[in-house]
């Protein structure tokens, strides 16, 4: 068997593995630049892959990379924005409580525990199934 077409292979069968491709279809379309049954034909008939089939798949890989990248910056930059939200939300809280605590008749207080793990716990729980959970 030609070692081209050994190779491919293998790189389908790792990018399935992983979840990149569905199938040798898949992986002949999208990575390659070909029609579906292209990797399969060509192992069948034992045939030289064409160098401009290998240049298609190192651009799309590289191409896949560069778009992780931007993804993954996107995520970060959303991440820190939600961090910051959180700090101003932690922040307005321990306000309350401080205004609450100088009024001259206090009110209802907040929880004490807003920053404790089972107060997380628990509207983790809330929010993934619709009510508060106790501990």
């Amino acid at each position: 068997m030609n070692n081209d077409i050994e190779f491919l292979e293998n790189v389908c069968e790792r990018m399935q593995q992983v979840g990149l491709v569905q199938s040798k279809a898949d992986f002949s379309a999208r990575m390659l630049g070909k029609g579906p049954s292209y990797l399969t034909s060509m192992s069948a008939r034992d045939r030289k892959v064409p160098d401009e089939v290998m240049t298609f798949l190192a651009g799309q890989l590289h191409n896949a990379i560069f778009d992780d990248d931007v993804e993954i910056l996107r995520l970060n930059a959303e991440a820190e924005r939600r961090e910051r939200c959180r700090t101003h939300r932690t922040d307005m809280l321990d306000w309350l409580k401080r205004h609450q605590t100088t009024e001259e008749k206090p009110q209802e207080r907040l929880p004490t525990s807003t920053n404790s793990a089972p107060f997380i716990q628990r509207l983790v729980g809330w929010l993934l199934r619709g009510r508060v959970v106790t501990p």
